[in-house]
């Protein structure tokens, strides 16, 4: 059957918009992101990531150089959210990566593990994921 260009071009918008939106209504409901980043050049080890409020904690694989993880943690209030690791010279390390995550919050965190014992830690919140499947990726 023959479809004017017109009907083929707003069926292709139909499912490119449904597409899009379901990925962000997806990704509202995973929660905030924690994005774990190792540049340094030694492994890391027992790593977690931790809701305070709940007191849920998730573990993480170590990471090797240049490796990287992502965990989604949803809290279910206001809550601070930490990060603990053991590093090359066998040391706990904890910190904080959200001083108050929210319910609903499309937050992310993007952590970065540096040579030296140094740690970076950026932390971002927007009221909807706009990005979507992007984000997933």
């Amino acid at each position: 059957m023959f479809r004017p260009p017109i009907v083929r071009v707003v069926l292709v918008l139909a499912i490119v918009c449904g597409v899009y939106f379901s990925g962000v209504a997806v990704r509202q409901l995973l929660g905030s992101c924690v994005d774990i980043r190792n540049t340094s050049r030694q492994s890391v080890r027992n790593v977690s990531v931790k809701v305070e409020n709940t007191g849920q904690t998730y573990a993480v694989p170590d990471l090797a150089p240049g490796a990287h993880q992502r965990v989604y943690v949803r809290p279910t209030e206001k809550s601070r959210v930490t990060v603990a690791m053991t590093d090359a010279r066998n040391r706990q390390r904890d910190f904080t990566v959200f001083s108050g995550a929210l319910p609903g919050d499309c937050a992310v965190s993007m952590v970065t593990i540096q040579s030296g014992q140094n740690t970076q830690s950026d932390e971002f919140h927007h009221p909807v994921c706009w990005r979507g499947w992007l984000d997933l990726m």
